[in-house]
């Protein structure tokens, strides 16, 4: 059973508690965000503890793995704690908004034996992947060019587009990724 530790009580944060908490092999330990309330929520609806601090987790005997999944601008700190406490880490994108830290925190995990893996969790949206069933199957033919376009069923929090580096700037490396 691999124990994890959640950082972000948020949209995301949800969906991979939720995961966690449904798989027969993983089960959530511990729910950190600063916003209280709602790690009180989420860990009480899945039966983790709710983490005073992120050092309570790294301190952790009952931690196996963390998941990021907290604003953007505390991925690159999380992670790179998560490397000097040896605990496997899964960090949504992207790591940093400044080139300079991802590449610290890149080269910090190098040096490590820890497994370390960045989400780009859209790739296996079922879209996403019968797009690239119908180009690698020849239903589609050559490709030439593309035009993509997202839509979601509201826009984020204000406070959210804040930290992230913006709607456009989060969202744009979906499209990337997708080509």
């Amino acid at each position: 059973m691999i124990k994890f530790a959640l950082f972000g009580a948020g949209f995301i944060g949800k969906v991979h508690a939720n995961n966690i908490a449904t798989h027969p092999r993983a089960t959530l330990q511990y729910v950190y965000d600063v916003y209280t309330q709602a790690a009180e929520q989420l860990a009480s609806r899945l039966g983790a503890k709710v983490a005073s601090s992120p050092e309570e987790i790294w301190t952790a005997d009952d931690v196996d793995a963390v998941v990021i999944a907290s604003s953007t601008n505390t991925h690159a700190d999380l992670l790179s704690r998560a490397i000097q406490a040896h605990k496997p880490a899964y960090c949504e994108k992207p790591i940093d908004l400044n080139m300079d830290r991802v590449k610290a925190v890149v080269q910090e995990a190098s040096h490590a034996n820890v497994p370390i893996m960045i989400g780009f969790s859209r790739r296996f949206d079922a879209n996403h992947l019968g797009v690239r069933e119908a180009i690698q199957n020849g239903m589609i033919g050559k490709v030439e060019m593309m035009q993509l376009t997202t839509r979601a069923q509201e826009p984020p929090p204000i406070s959210y587009v804040k930290v992230s580096g913006g709607q456009f700037r989060d969202q744009t490396i979906h499209f990337f990724d997708l080509a």
